[in-house]
């Protein structure tokens, strides 16, 4: 006999609390996320990683990256920023923070909720996984947690730094190239905590389709190469 959760009812791991989860899905994530799917909790994982994404992403150094970016952009246009200009730029950076803050608050949930969504219709609809979008959700939150080590490994090195640029990127292993080459737009566009989260998903999506990892994974890599493949693309035409 199963119960609702797809595991059979003596074979139901044994909840666990929420510093557990995220200190497994790190660490063990196949046996973690055999615990999540069984008890798809998903609301303490998310506000946790909103709430550290959103306040450690809306500090005052990226503020002052933020304008001093500006101003680069508008030097390198031919138009040097005036002091009226900078004055204009700088009281609206005051309020970057609060900004990035809250669009941060709407963004990763309805992200979540999105891509949760065509899992549920990859998995359930195409695959025939019996499970249902709670536990695909509660999956895709606590994969999230990628981001929140993320956020812990690149603000310090910006704040020293004193940039935005992100520190995780395969670019950050060749410096030789040219900014303006498509080589480094694409490079810049492959961030290496982007990989590790691609392969925490996978695993949890394995769990939870009873499927194995390897496909699962080959499929996400490729549509992931597919999107910094158009990013980068875009970049260099558009020259950002």
């Amino acid at each position: 006999m199963q119960a609702g959760n797809g595991f059979d009812a003596a074979e139901v791991p044994a909840p666990i609390g929420l510093g557990a989860r995220i200190v497994g899905i790190l660490a063990s994530p196949r046996v973690t996320f055999e615990r999540v799917i069984a008890d798809p909790r998903w609301i303490g994982v998310l506000a946790l990683g909103v709430g550290a994404v959103a306040v450690l992403s809306s500090t005052l150094v990226a503020q002052r990256a933020i304008l001093d970016q500006q101003i680069a952009s508008m030097e390198a246009s031919g138009q040097p920023a005036s002091d009226e200009a900078y004055e204009r730029m700088e009281e609206f950076g005051r309020y970057t923070p609060y900004f990035t803050f809250a669009s941060v608050l709407l963004t990763i949930p309805i992200t979540c909720l999105t891509l949760a969504g065509l899992l549920q219709v990859v998995g359930y609809g195409l695959l025939g996984a019996g499970t249902n979008f709670v536990q695909t959700f509660a999956v895709v939150a606590h994969a999230g947690v990628v981001f929140v080590a993320q956020q812990l490994f690149v603000v310090p090195l910006n704040y020293a730094r004193e940039a935005i640029t992100s520190p995780s990127t395969l670019a950050a292993f060749a410096p030789m190239l040219d900014e303006d080459a498509f080589a480094y737009k694409l490079l810049s566009s492959v961030d290496l905590f982007y990989v590790w989260w691609v392969m925490i998903l996978s695993m949890g999506l394995a769990v939870l389709w009873k499927r194995r990892t390897a496909p699962i994974a080959t499929a996400l890599y490729a549509t992931y190469a597919g999107i910094v493949l158009i990013i980068a693309v875009a970049r260099t035409n558009l020259g950002f």
